[in-house]
């Protein structure tokens, strides 16, 4: 296999300088007709491809986003991605696209590989990195756009889901259906997020004068490993509803209520958040504070493009607020009352 050419090579082919190559690759006006066609000939001929460095040494960019996330298994990340990726496509810029499993020192490593590929900017959904590894970092390699974090500094907009007002409505939903034994099913303390949802439903049941009991308050790792042994001890608690800190948390609640030969909504009721698409497949269908992640998606790569451009305005902090939508899988007490006083199987012991 021969050696792969280099800009220098189809320059001194062409008999033209690099800096004319250059402007040829990258469509710019500075170069007469005749000399671009003859440029393009050499270049198509001998099927150059400039490479990425090459490129953005001469025009500073590379056309090239890095998206940081925790779990792109998640769906609530894919479609979020899906929603960045097609508007980031739309604008010609491509995705670099990196999980890190939740492994800071993954996230360190490929935020240093971004800053080495000179990437016009990124996207970070970082739980793991703290406020002052963030305010290093993001000189370095900004503009950035923060998911589901809030830093106050140069070269960084937040978008940012209202947790907290997440939390407190499904758990207003519940007391206002009659619930008054609720558990609750966080994330990991490092998780923002997760935290705020766990205030939101604090502050519910100090409005409606319900007791805040702590071992009603479970908290699980980001990949809902114990999930169903977290319910159980729930349900063992004679809970009479359950609010979870995602989706597929919920998912693995009614798992654990059928393994126990308990209905929903019938003996317990069940609340996600996020609103991914398989809520709608769940049995039964799924109540939850659902969310708009494609459009978040979307939201999320236009503010990034707006910086990279640097001549537009954008929204330092842009917050996206929950909706509750009611599936089959909540139920009111009262109800719920009635079959357990008929002491139906699904009675909680």
């Amino acid at each position: 296999m021969g050696k792969k050419l280099t800009i220098n090579d189809i320059a001194r082919i062409a008999g033209v300088s690099r800096q004319t190559i250059s402007r040829v690759l990258n469509n710019k006006p500075e170069v007469n007709e005749s000399t671009r066609k003859h440029v393009q000939r050499i270049i198509e001929k001998h099927g150059f491809r400039p490479s990425l460095q090459a490129r953005s040494m001469v025009t500073r960019q590379t056309n090239m986003v890095a998206v940081l996330l925790p779990d792109i298994a998640n769906p609530f990340f894919g479609e979020i991605v899906r929603g960045i990726e097609r508007t980031l496509r739309a604008n010609n810029l491509n995705v670099f696209l990196m999980t890190t499993e939740e492994d800071a020192g993954l996230e360190n490593s490929y935020i240093q590989l971004s800053q080495n590929y000179n990437v016009d900017g990124m996207i970070l959904c970082s739980p793991r990195l703290d406020e002052p590894n963030l305010r290093r970092i993001i000189p370095k390699i900004s503009p950035v756009v923060l998911l589901n974090r809030e830093v106050d500094t140069d070269g960084v907009a937040c978008v940012f889901v209202d947790a907290y007002y997440g939390g407190y409505t499904s758990a207003k939903f519940l007391i206002e259906q009659g619930h008054t034994k609720i558990g609750i099913i966080v994330g990991p303390p490092r998780a923002y997020s997760s935290m705020q949802r766990l205030e939101g439903y604090k502050k519910a049941l100090q409005d409606f004068n319900i007791p805040l009991e702590g071992d009603l308050i479970k908290q699980v790792e980001a990949d809902n490993k114990g999930v169903h042994q977290i319910a159980e001890q729930l349900i063992k608690k004679q809970v009479t509803a359950i609010t979870t800190y995602n989706d597929l948390a919920a998912a693995h609640v009614l798992q654990t209520c059928t393994d126990l030969n308990l209905k929903v909504p019938d003996d317990m009721s069940v609340i996600g958040f996020d609103g991914i698409e398989m809520t709608h497949f769940m049995n039964p269908t799924l109540t939850t504070m659902s969310l708009p992640l494609f459009e978040m998606g979307q939201t999320i790569a236009n503010i990034l493009i707006k910086m990279i451009k640097g001549n537009e305005t954008f929204d330092k902090i842009t917050t996206v607020y929950p909706i509750l939508k009611e599936g089959r899988s909540t139920t009111p007490f009262k109800v719920l009352g009635k079959k357990l006083r008929a002491g139906k199987k699904g009675e909680l012991t």
